[in-house]
């Protein structure tokens, strides 16, 4: 079942308590106080996963609990940690917080994971808090609570090619056709209920294309299911309006469909775009596609007519999503807006990236030894690997194995050792 949207509670878990002990040893009547810390709670991960199609999973467990950390003991021993507890999400998942609103996370990059509720911190037990004055004291602290959050979950596909249209335009056949999806195909509208990923590959390339289920006049004010289906157009580098040339008036179609994404915002309108006349085998269609491409002409807009059923004008039409598609390949860039900026130190989100070319990165140009925090993000940038980091929050902390930096907003920089202690607690 696609499930797109859902929402949880999750809590870190409960730091342990401190100890209260005494040294007991033979001959040594007065041993003095030597009680452990408790361990520091688990903490709630969402880790970005691109073995997940939808939020179903996630949506049958409304809370998630990480463990809490074992008390401390005496021996001056410490508290084991709590186990983290980390949740697979979809990758394209938007992280919010459901009392405020605020955007936490979003996760466009598999691997990519963001702490949503950190653990307590473990109490200190006798031993801390011996001194010259008390050199026995009876007293140890109890371990804080883990933080609890509810969150809601968003997903946004992301592809390369994304097909849209009014309902019974033809946007299954065509993706049946071109891609590896088996999408469900009916003489009537509606007969998809929700987008379906598939990879088209053509010409030795292969890109990804997402069907659109139909969208209706009025989707933009809510009409059927249209913000649950604009959602997932956001994110496509390239649309492909499909419409249906069996249809009393075909550029009326066109025009309901580029309305209703000019009353949904979020920039449709300023997408890439190309205009698909589809079921060119029905009598009468050939005509109306004369028409209607001398008007598409008269509005400076590319598109060309196809059967799916035939094959008529498929390949071609294939042939020009991939000069598009390489057009755009140059920036491909996901604008999110930065909801908060810098916070208290120990307030920062937390991100890890578990990414071996990463990892293979900072091993390559040597940055425990030379720092330079500029030569990684040249690299970065390079790679295109700098666009997963510029939907992160500015002053958020990244954590890559077991380095931690500092995400400016527009680089890297390693985290200086003065900079607070690091949120996710000791490991």
């Amino acid at each position: 079942m696609f499930v797109d949207r859902a929402t949880i509670k999750v809590q870190g878990g409960k730091g342990g308590d401190g100890a209260i002990h005494f040294r007991r040893e033979k001959f040594v009547s007065h041993g003095g106080p030597d009680g452990g810390k408790g361990g520091d709670g688990g903490n709630v991960f969402l880790r970005a996963s691109e073995q997940k199609k939808t939020l179903y999973d996630v949506s049958l467990r409304p809370f998630y609990q990480a463990s809490s950390g074992e008390n401390g003991a005496g021996k001056n021993k410490s508290g084991a940690r709590g186990e983290d507890v980390v949740i697979e999400v979809p990758v394209g998942t938007q992280v919010f917080d459901l009392k405020t609103g605020e955007l936490l996370a979003d996760l466009v990059y598999a691997g990519m994971e963001v702490l949503v509720a950190r653990g307590g911190k473990g109490g200190r037990g006798n031993a801390s808090f011996a001194s010259s004055l008390n050199r026995a004291p009876r007293v140890a602290e109890r371990g804080e609570e883990g933080e609890t959050r509810e969150i809601l979950l968003e997903l946004k596909l992301i592809a390369d090619v994304g097909l849209t249209g009014l309902p019974n335009a033809g946007k299954s056949t065509l993706h049946s056709v071109v891609s590896d999806a088996k999408p469900r195909i009916a003489s009537f509208p509606f007969s998809t209920l929700s987008p379906t990923l598939g990879v088209v590959a053509h010409r030795e390339e292969k890109f990804v294309m997402v069907d659109i289920p139909g969208i209706i006049e009025g989707a933009s004010q809510g009409a059927g299911l249209g913000l649950d289906f604009l959602r997932h157009v956001e994110r496509v580098k390239l649309l492909l309006c499909l419409v249906d040339l069996s249809g009393d008036s075909p550029w009326d179609d066109f025009s309901v469909l580029r309305r209703e994404f000019a009353q949904y915002g979020h920039a449709l309108t300023e997408k890439p775009f190309l205009v698909v006349g589809t079921k060119l085998d029905v009598t009468g269609a050939k005509e109306k596609w004369e028409h209607f491409r001398a008007v598409m002409a008269q509005n400076h807009l590319e598109g060309m007519a196809i059967s799916a059923v035939t094959g008529e004008g498929v390949s071609e039409l294939l042939d020009m999503v991939l000069v598009k598609l390489r057009e755009l390949k140059e920036e491909p860039k996901i604008e999110i807006s930065a909801v908060a900026t810098a916070r208290k130190v120990r307030e920062r989100t937390l991100y890890r990236f578990n990414s071996q070319y990463l990892l293979r990165l900072i091993e390559e140009i040597g940055l425990e030894q030379t720092r330079d925090e500029t030569l990684l993000n040249l690299r970065l940038r390079e790679s295109g690997f700098l666009q997963y980091f510029r939907v992160i929050k500015p002053e958020s902390e990244v954590e890559i194995g077991e380095r931690v930096f500092i995400w400016d907003g527009k680089g890297l920089r390693l985290k200086k050792d003065d900079e607070s202690e690091r949120v996710n607690g000791e490991k």
